[in-house]
Parts: structure tokens; C-alpha cells; sequence
């Protein structure tokens, strides 16, 4: 009863209503014999089907997480920790907290007051807010302090970075005036497979750290079949890692 109960409510959402739209548009084209709209709109609707589905977004995550292994308890700790932006946001008084993204944050703080990392760097800016532009660095530093990390151990970047490889740029430049050894990077495990060739191709060894794993393919549930908000948002999170890839950025 529940399993139906969520199924209804789904197709009663828009992209419910959608995709029962699609599918009831094919069905009328091929009746009307209109073959070329009907196979059309059936390609639409796989697609949308697809591109909405639970379980092929987690598979899509699942594969890029798949190629960074969780760190070891027992591994070396690092002199510094680069946290990648994107796992703050600001509340309507400007204050800052966690993101959908904000576990990098927290994993960096857990293994700082574990001991197993000395510094900890924070970057990111964004253009995002209606006030203007936001210091992303500056946001996830806040966090740490409210979360017991003094000022002394955080560094935030001074170059405003937008997107990835700027900000990998800029911690090459630090590592190498600092003079850090052991450097671990600290993004979303889906994440960390393009940060890492990117820093690769800058010339840059750091450990990956992953946080924020979203592959976990759930149990099937009837209500999956319909297309839903979190199968969009984790394919198309898949999607975009591969275009930064192949762009570069």
C-alpha cells in the first residue's frame, strides 16, 4: 500500500506528469500512425526515463567514486589538508553553513582534531549571492571555527578561484612555498577523479581525501520507475565531472 500510495503521488509531481505525458503522446502518434513523431517521442521519454532514474544516477556516481579509494585510518598524517569550495552556503543573514557538499568540510575538520592533519586550507569564491560575490574560503573557515579549529590552523586562499583547476593552481603555488610534504586533497569522492588529473597535470602529488559518496545504489522501490528529482540531480552531477574532464577544468 505504500509502495503504491508514493507511486501515485510521483506521477502526480511534474516530472510525473511529464513523463506520463510523453509516454500517452507516443501512444496516440503510433495510433494515428504517425511513426516518425511516435518514435520521437518514444526516444524522449527513454531519455527522460533514464535520465531521472535513481539507481542509473547512483550507478553514473557509483562509477567515478569507484576509482578513489577511502582513506586509510592508519595512513601518515598530513601537513596540510586542501579543502576544494563548494560545501558552504549562506543562510538569509549571510551567515554560512553546511551545503548538499558539506561533508568535505566536516571530514577535513574530523581528521584535523584526530591528529592526522597539521593545517588546514580552504578556497573557493563564487558570484552566486544576491549581495554579490562570496568568499567561499572564508564561509568553510567560519565553520571550522564554530566547530573548535582555531584560526592558527586554517589558511584561506587569497586568489579568488571559480572553478577547479584554478583552485588546484593555487594550491601548487602554496605547497611549494610552504614547503608541505604530505598533502591531501579533500573534495566529493565523485569529485576527486577530476581533481586529481588536474592536479596531475599541474604537476602536483597530494593524497585524495573522499567525502560525500552519493553511489550507493538503494533497494529497488516501485516509485523509482518515475522519474524523480534526485535521479536528475546525480546524473547530472556524472555528466558535468565528465565535461569539466574533457574541458579541462
Amino acid at each position: 500500500m505504500l509502495a503504491l500510495t508514493k507511486l501515485l503521488g510521483m506521477l502526480c509531481m511534474p516530472t510525473g506528469l511529464l513523463w506520463l505525458g510523453l509516454a500517452l503522446a507516443a501512444a496516440w502518434a503510433f495510433h494515428r500512425r504517425l511513426r516518425a513523431l511516435g518514435a520521437l517521442l518514444v526516444v524522449l521519454f527513454l531519455g527522460f526515463t533514464l535520465a531521472g532514474n535513481v539507481q542509473v544516477g547512483a550507478w553514473l556516481l557509483g562509477r567515478l567514486e569507484s576509482k578513489v579509494p577511502p582513506l586509510s585510518e592508519s595512513s601518515a598524517p598530513f601537513d596540510a589538508l586542501f579543502v576544494l569550495g563548494g560545501g558552504s552556503q549562506i543562510d538569509d543573514q549571510g551567515r554560512p553553513l553546511l551545503s548538499a557538499g558539506g561533508d568535505r568540510i566536516i571530514e577535513a575538520a574530523r581528521l584535523w582534531h584526530a591528529g592526522r592533519a597539521t593545517c588546514l586550507v580552504a578556497s573557493g569564491a563564487s558570484d552566486d549571492a544576491p549581495a554579490g560575490r562570496r568568499n567561499l574560503g572564508a564561509e568553510t573557515r567560519a565553520i571550522w571555527m564554530s566547530l573548535g579549529i582555531p584560526s592558527t590552523a586554517i589558511r584561506v586562499l587569497e586568489e579568488p578561484c571559480f572553478i577547479t583547476r584554478q583552485e588546484i593552481q593555487a594550491y601548487g603555488h602554496l605547497k611549494a612555498r610552504e614547503g608541505w610534504r604530505r598533502v591531501g586533497l579533500v573534495s566529493s569522492a565523485w569529485h576527486l577523479p577530476r581533481a586529481m588529473a588536474l592536479a596531475r597535470r599541474e604537476g602536483i602529488i597530494v593524497v585524495p581525501v573522499p567525502s560525500d559518496r552519493r553511489g550507493r545504489i538503494s533497494r529497488f522501490q516501485l516509485w523509482h520507475l518515475i522519474p524523480q528529482e534526485e535521479g536528475f540531480q546525480k546524473t547530472q552531477l556524472a555528466c558535468w565531472e565528465h565535461l569539466g574532464r574533457l574541458a579541462g577544468r
